[in-house]
């Protein structure tokens, strides 16, 4: 009864806190509790439905954090647009049936001025769940790139009931492509309030896609758009459709950059001609803003990485000084840094405001060493196969140039025992919170716990160099507000050392409560952990 008395304000706050975020970016990925909260009256439905279809794209399509690349398979996505549809007036659909139609006499009955006994444009909806939209991914199928699924078995999906009961299967492939282009339409023109887009192949140069830009572009009076509030936008050309018919791509940068300036994100994957990178560049130029920048080339393409794709990069990283007030975030993937010129590394050096860096299977130069010396990160990501010497030079000198400010630092690799990079944590790293390391031995990992008193969150693969035999001495020295470690290889660590390591920690008042153990049967040490009130959890992967 209290809870039908909250003001809107209250709720609007209490929803958005429990939407899940894709820690990648900024979008809302999972609305399990918020669906829960539509469901407990009429009152909270009102104002958790906008939160529901704020991004419902996005819900589908990530999965664990990641991109499902096949969520165009799942059934819920062909409900979501039937939802959708719904919101589109019914007389405005069956138009579209009839023009594809050859029946005269239906057409005379359907247009509503020759018809008395038509019933009035309305939509079936119970909410215009199209209004409440604020992120979009143009995929296949709103792009009608793959028309089988289009026109294949999903169609009586998400098709309206009163299109379904009235076609033959011979008529739904003549209906159920300009069904969707109106759709596809319809939703770029109402969707007012959008703050996300998403491209995740590279549109084609034809009329759909013109409309698409026209309609999201399209200003009033007062020189508003749809795209006035966008702040994230991703254009992630994992299959180049165009370039396979033998056409150019749409210059999507060039067609948007008049529209929009103010964007906070931008994400954007391979880079396939310097005219797409002049365009890309211009468009960074033209961000009042720009706070997180994505640049990555496809894992494939970054093996044969030739020193025309380098060049293309070159121009980009250029543009990025432009933002050296706002940028504060950069991630790098499957980039070939050894081609990097003079002027895009002083661009990289007067980005004095960067404060998280990620790396994910990039090739680094001796060149970068001066940019590393110029950075104060708060958090430093890395992932890698194999540490080259050039490469363990550059993150040594990142963490020691950083050791004052880094508190999260994940390094995902495969390395000896005898570590350099991992040796510099205690030596530099006084401050950090957040530790993700590849691998550990006793005494190193004793000097860790020493020197990062600020630890509250550790990951590390135990080491069979030596044997792990010093439990009294790390739950001595465990930092105080520890409060959960996550260990691969774990029964190198005896029933009696792990005793004695719970047995210290906590008579040293610490605050370790989980302790998450990758594939390994710990049924053994259940009992033990319990003892000392830490709680035992068994999970698959140490990177999850």
């Amino acid at each position: 009864m209290v809870a039908s008395f909250l003001i809107p304000d209250c709720l609007e706050t209490i929803f958005s806190n429990l939407l899940v975020k894709n820690p990648n970016n900024y979008i809302y990925i999972s609305t399990r509790d918020i669906h829960s909260c539509a469901l407990v009256s009429r009152h909270w439905c009102l104002f958790s439905i906008p939160f529901l279809y704020a991004y419902p794209f996005h819900h589908l399509a990530f999965s664990k954090s990641n991109w499902n690349y096949h969520y165009e398979e799942n059934p819920s996505y062909y409900k979501l647009i039937r939802t959708l549809l719904s919101c589109i007036p019914k007389s405005e659909i069956e138009q579209i049936r009839i023009s594809n139609s050859f029946n005269i006499r239906k057409l005379l009955y359907y247009i509503p001025f020759l018809n008395k006994n038509s019933s009035p444009s309305y939509s079936s909806a119970t909410f215009n769940y199209i209004a409440f939209i604020r992120g979009i991914i143009f995929d296949k199928i709103l792009l009608n790139i793959n028309l089988k699924k289009v026109t294949g078995n999903y169609q009586k999906i998400w098709l309206p009931p009163y299109i379904v009961n009235d076609l033959e299967d011979h008529q739904f492939s003549k209906v159920s492509i300009p069904i969707m282009k109106y759709f596809v339409e319809y939703l770029c023109k109402h969707c007012n309030n959008l703050t996300t887009l998403d491209f995740p192949f590279a549109i084609s140069n034809d009329n759909l896609s013109d409309n698409i830009i026209n309609l999201l572009t399209f200003s009033d009076d007062n020189g508003i758009h749809n795209l006035t509030k966008l702040k994230e936008l991703s254009c992630i050309y994992n299959e180049d459709i165009s370039r396979k018919k033998g056409k150019l791509p749409k210059d999507l940068y060039f067609a948007l950059s008049d529209s929009i300036c103010n964007l906070n994100l931008l994400c954007n994957e391979r880079i396939g001609s310097s005219r797409e990178a002049n365009s890309l560049s211009k468009f960074i130029s033209s961000q009042k803003n720009l706070k997180h920048v994505k640049l990555s080339e496809n894992k494939i393409i970054s093996y044969y990485s030739s020193d025309a794709i380098c060049g293309y990069y070159n121009i980009v990283f250029n543009s990025l000084s432009t933002q050296s007030e706002s940028l504060q975030v950069l991630d790098f993937g499957y980039l070939n840094f050894h081609k990097i010129s003079r002027e895009a590394l002083n661009s990289l050096c007067l980005l004095k405001n960067i404060k998280v860096l990620k790396l994910r299977n990039c090739t680094i130069d001796n060149y970068l060493n001066a940019w590393a010396e110029n950075l104060k990160l708060e958090v430093f990501e890395f992932y890698d196969y194999n540490i080259s010497y050039t490469l363990k030079t550059f993150l040594i000198q990142l963490i020691r140039s950083s050791s004052n400010t880094l508190t999260k630092l994940i390094l995902k690799y495969i390395e000896d025992i005898d570590d350099q990079i991992v040796q510099q944590v205690p030596l530099y790293l006084h401050s950090i919170t957040h530790l993700e390391i590849p691998k550990v031995c006793p005494d190193l990992l004793t000097n860790i716990f020493k020197s990062c008193t600020e630890l509250i969150y550790l990951s590390a693969t135990l080491s069979d160099d030596r044997p792990w035999e010093n439990g009294r001495n790390l739950g001595k020295f465990i930092p105080k507000n520890l409060q959960k470690i996550r260990f691969g290889y774990f029964l190198l660590i005896s029933i009696n050392e792990f005793k004695f390591f719970l047995e210290e920690s906590k008579n040293s008042n610490r605050k370790l409560k989980y302790i998450e153990i990758v594939n390994c049967d710990i049924d053994e040490y259940l009992n033990v952990a319990k003892e000392f009130g830490v709680e035992l959890i068994k999970v698959t992967d140490l990177y999850d």
